[in-house]
């Protein structure tokens, strides 16, 4: 097509660079006619800015002497033809428009400098791929190697990185809601993200997997980044740090983890833009980075309990390696570290929902136990439980305690009595210090370490109250604060009968550590209970505080434990979890060596014995026909009424035994060799039956089998005793004004 009047001309290769330089050119020269040669089809919005629109697979001719001509150099491939056309058409007057919507001159020097550019750009762009694939190539190779020799690049990460906090100081969102993010397990768009977190303006944004569905609860911590909900847990399983809690969680507790990676996460926004998203090569990856960063900024993320079943954590080989990588090769994230690393091992669980308010006035007592307080299924738990319930309406008790393999905290009950509770399972590997007590030893963890350091600070704790003494040495952990020592037994005294009993090395050599552990211990104290005088005089010649050694001895709910009409006949019962050694050495005696001579005299008579949880682990032996062995009891009252005599054929022991009160409170009519009952200061004849050997204790009981009459006087006697002297309301007193001596509100000394 030739002569007529002057026209512009646009050669692009793409719909939409089309459009932009004919808006380009209609905007600027708004007379001239346009005519575009593209080679795919516009918007009819920009056909109707054009004269003729012409493919440039039809026969057409160029326009004769433009007045202007455009080309689109926008870096898509392909219509080199239609990208030098220009060039040809007289009177060579081209401008050119780039890939940002610039334009340029068509003359050969700025067309040189552009090519130049556009070179050096590709060559840089080039190199930059070339080292990505690279890097993804090493990546993927320390993948396959760490799959393999995963304890080598967790072993360089434990040393290579530091311990260096973060110091960010972002206040948490201020905005309301949340705004959703969904991505797939192995890939995510990271400007999409970006794109979502600046414009949001919520207060929280929940990342979900693809199919993933939940509603997360916020944790009201003010220290608080992310809550996921538990997918797996970790168990004894090796890892770089904890990314799942120890254990499944009940569904409604909850546990700080330095990385609880899961299909549902919940993120405070504007602490996650603070930490910035990490350009990683999968999702995984990026995750573990925020955690990280986050644990040495002091946030916590927390793992929250559900109802799916879980198994047990996946290996992470790819994002590990990626992860140890990116943190050994880059200074800045290689001198960090969590600032609570004892907090963040997924071992500590509670139950907000549970929790009860502090009261104004009442003084804290953090109570540290070996054990759940509650189900009461040894003499331990009752005494903890029984003693701070009797003290609850004057203290507000906070509760540390360790959770046993398969126990099931009972958050409900345990918070009729405790205002919190934090519940620790043990999940290190026990001390190789053999100047320790090996039962010392198994209880060394630096999460319980770190909780009630954490709990004394944050709670305002006014006294310190450690159960048994195999976890004297928590002491440490608030160093600040006034702390109790409850001997529940004077144990160097325990494992001092094992050796005279035993004879060998090995036992002294216990007793021998126990001795230093708990001497040192002793002394360390501002305060310590006993359980009896006895054992008040011992402490004090270790080394237990003149003016703070007091006497709270044991007790029994006289209330709850009350005489029953006797609904067996010639029944002995006897009570002693087979956990703790000398209840199973007991248990051995009466059934080889004082049964066998009851059965002479008394044939129909039966054992009932209840052993505790899981007796099978602590003692193997043949059956009986005339001996029932029960496993843990709940309510042991119907086997009281049951019974016509109680027998406690301790060999040795140590403390006083809750059991013997408990029979006493029922009623019963109780033989015990002179350790059973040692330190209730009881009359023999009177209270109870005290008979050292194995035939006097099997007269004993013979003769109560066989005269109603006297059992139940002497049971009456009991129980008149107990309701005299072990009440708990009269133990509480005497606990209650120790606490006052520590706290400085009764400058008196009670009456040891």
């Amino acid at each position: 097509m030739s002569g007529g009047a002057r026209v512009a001309a646009v050669f692009a290769v793409s719909a939409e660079s089309a459009g932009r330089a004919v808006r380009y050119l209609h905007a600027q020269i708004p007379h001239v006619p346009v005519w575009l040669y593209c080679r795919q089809p516009v918007e009819p919005e920009v056909a109707a800015l054009c004269a003729q629109v012409i493919e440039p697979r039809r026969t057409a001719g160029l326009p004769h002497r433009p007045a202007l001509v455009v080309v689109t150099w926008t870096g898509s491939g392909g219509g080199w033809l239609l990208k030098l056309a220009p060039f040809l058409i007289p009177p060579f007057r081209v401008l050119v428009m780039n890939e940002h919507g610039g334009f340029f001159n068509g003359k050969p020097l700025p067309v040189l400098r552009h090519v130049r550019r556009r070179a050096a750009d590709a060559l840089h762009s080039g190199w930059n791929r070339f080292r990505d694939l690279r890097r993804g190539a090493a990546f993927w190779f320390f993948a396959l190697l760490a799959q393999r020799f995963a304890f080598l690049s967790r072993f360089a990460f434990r040393k290579g990185h530091g311990g260096e906090p973060l110091d960010l100081g972002t206040p948490p969102s201020a905005g309301q809601g949340v705004v959703r993010f969904r991505y797939g397990h192995r890939q995510w768009n990271r400007a999409e993200l970006l794109r979502v977190l600046r414009e949001s303006g919520a207060r929280w944004v929940l990342f979900l997997e693809s199919g993933a569905e939940d509603q997360l609860p916020w944790v009201d911590d003010p220290r608080t980044f992310a809550v996921s909900r538990q997918r797996d847990f970790r168990d004894w399983k090796p890892g770089l740090f904890a990314m799942a809690p120890f254990r499944p969680l009940q569904p409604e507790e909850i546990s700080p983890v330095l990385a609880p990676v899961s299909d549902a996460v919940l993120v405070d926004r504007a602490r996650l833009l603070a930490l910035g998203i990490p350009e990683t090569i999968v999702p995984g990856t990026a995750w573990l980075l925020l955690f990280w960063k986050a644990a040495a900024a002091g946030w916590r993320s927390y793992s929250v309990g559900g109802n799916r079943p879980l198994e047990e954590a996946p290996d992470w080989p790819y994002e590990e390696a990626e992860f140890v990588t990116r943190v050994l090769a880059a200074p800045d994230l290689r001198r960090l570290g969590p600032r609570e690393p004892g907090l963040v091992r997924g071992s500590i669980a509670h139950a907000p929902s549970c929790a009860l308010p502090f009261r104004e006035g009442k003084p804290r007592v953090l109570v540290v136990s070996p054990y759940l307080p509650y189900p009461l299924s040894h003499g331990g738990a009752v005494r903890i439980y029984s003693l701070c319930r009797a003290l609850s309406d004057r203290v507000d008790f906070i509760l540390a305690c360790f959770r046993e393999r398969d126990d099931t905290a009972d958050y409900r009950r345990l918070h009729e009595v405790f205002r919190e509770v934090y519940v620790v399972d043990v999940d290190e590997k026990a001390s190789r210090d053999e100047s320790l007590p090996r039962q010392v030893r198994g209880h060394v963890s630096s999460s319980m370490q770190a909780l009630i350091g954490r709990l004394c600070r944050e709670k305002a704790v006014d006294l310190l109250q450690v159960e048994f003494t195999h976890l004297a040495h928590f002491r440490d952990a608030a160093p600040g604060v006034p702390a109790i020592l409850v001997e529940h037994d004077l144990t160097f005294t325990l494992y001092r009968q094992f050796a005279l009993q035993e004879g060998k090395r090995r036992a002294r050599e216990e007793f021998e550590r126990w001795l230093a552990f708990e001497r040192r211990w002793l002394r360390s104290y501002d305060c310590v209970w006993t359980m009896s005088e006895t054992d008040r005089t011992q402490a004090l010649e270790q080394g237990s505080p003149p003016g703070r050694t007091f006497v709270v001895a044991n007790g029994v709910d006289t209330g709850r434990f009350t005489p029953q009409p006797e609904a067996g006949a010639g029944e002995i019962l006897y009570v002693g979890s087979f956990r703790h050694k000398p209840n199973v050495l007991g248990f051995e005696r009466l059934r080889d060596e004082i049964m066998p001579r009851v059965w002479l005299r008394a044939p129909g008579a039966r054992l009932r014995v209840v052993a505790g949880p899981d007796p099978e682990k602590y003692w193997k032996g043949e059956p009986d026909s005339r001996i029932q062995l029960h496993a843990f009891v709940e309510d042991l009252r119907p086997l009281y009424a049951r019974a016509a005599a109680v027998a406690v054929p301790l060999l040795v022991s140590a403390g006083t035994n809750i059991k013997v009160m408990e029979a006493m409170a029922c009623g019963k009519a109780v033989v015990s060799t002179p350790v059973g009952c040692q330190g209730l200061d009881l009359e023999d004849g009177r209270d109870l039956l005290v008979r050292a050997d194995p035939e006097a204790f099997a007269d004993a009981l013979c003769g109560l089998l066989a005269d109603p009459e006297r059992r139940a006087c002497i049971g009456a006697q009991a129980r008149a005793a107990a309701e005299r002297r072990f009440g708990w309301q009269q133990i509480a007193a005497r606990a209650w004004a120790s606490y006052r001596i520590l706290l400085g509100t009764d400058e008196s000394v009670a009456d040891a």
